[in-house]
């Protein structure tokens, strides 16, 4: 039977099977040879495994600090949310187990009078010490008793814990998460990057795995499986990218959101 097979650089086969299933994150090697059709790799890999993504113009800094939220101040098993006038910046905080807190805060960029775009951090930003500094004095300008529950949890966090990450997500998904000959299928954030304003990326990377493993199983062969699979996920990402989207720019707006988790928790295997 025809396989695929996973090669080193030094040209030496690391694996090979029917499937090879690529779960390689927002830049994968494998979406640019999906899309584009090509099974061999351009001789620039890295600028292909930039395609089809987009920047949401924002930089996004979180962590778990070692601490509870006060519970005189606040509510057990509750996620808390702050956004500041204009939506520079969005504030998120809740539980992440016994003694310990999430925060994550979440900076747009800002264009100067002239057009030039600054961003809060560049992309050579290693020294985590002075991106916490950097984000207080940024929380502290703002002057809002509201976010000052960030503020406390940002400087009981050790900055080696710190995560920083550009907001970025697919710019489409599909049409098809399956290669021509059936021999490449992309899972996860390869498939379908979003925004993290529902917090969905790892659930729907499961939800892809279950939704596959069905397809394989009940599917008359592995090419109509895979087709079966690759058109439920992507209406569903589509849709679910579409609602992040939106429920991002309305957030930072100060504007009301909708509340999707019955629509996202309803999901069963197709």
């Amino acid at each position: 039977k025809e396989c695929v097979a996973a090669v080193a650089a030094d040209k030496t086969t690391l694996t090979s099977g029917r499937l090879l299933v690529a779960a390689d994150g927002i830049y994968s090697t494998f979406q640019s040879l999906i899309r584009s059709g090509e099974k061999l790799l351009p001789s620039d890999i890295e600028d292909a495994r930039r395609t089809n993504i987009k920047d949401g113009g924002r930089i996004n800094i979180k962590a778990v600090a070692p601490t509870d939220l006060d519970p005189e101040k606040f509510q057990p098993g509750t996620t808390y949310s702050f956004f500041s006038p204009g939506g520079t910046a969005a504030c998120f905080a809740g539980p992440a187990g016994k003694g310990y807190t999430y925060w994550a805060v979440s900076i747009a960029d800002e264009t100067s009078a002239d057009g030039e775009v600054q961003r809060f951090l560049s992309d050579t930003t290693t020294d985590r010490e002075s991106v916490k500094q950097k984000l207080i004095s940024k929380l502290a300008i703002l002057e809002s008793p509201e976010c000052q529950f960030v503020i406390d949890l940002i400087e009981q966090t050790n900055a080696s814990a710190i995560f920083i990450a550009r907001s970025v997500e697919r710019e489409h998904v599909g049409p098809s998460l399956v290669s021509e000959d059936g021999k490449v299928v992309l899972v996860g954030d390869a498939a379908h990057a979003m925004s993290p304003a529902y917090g969905q990326a790892a659930n729907f990377a499961f939800e892809d795995a279950a939704t596959l493993a069905t397809c394989i199983r009940e599917g008359n062969d592995l090419f109509s499986a895979l087709k079966d699979y690759s058109e439920a996920r992507v209406a569903r990402c589509v849709e679910m990218q579409r609602r992040s989207a939106e429920r991002t720019a309305k957030a930072t707006r100060g504007e009301k959101t909708e509340d999707v988790s019955k629509w996202i928790f309803r999901w069963t295997i197709q």
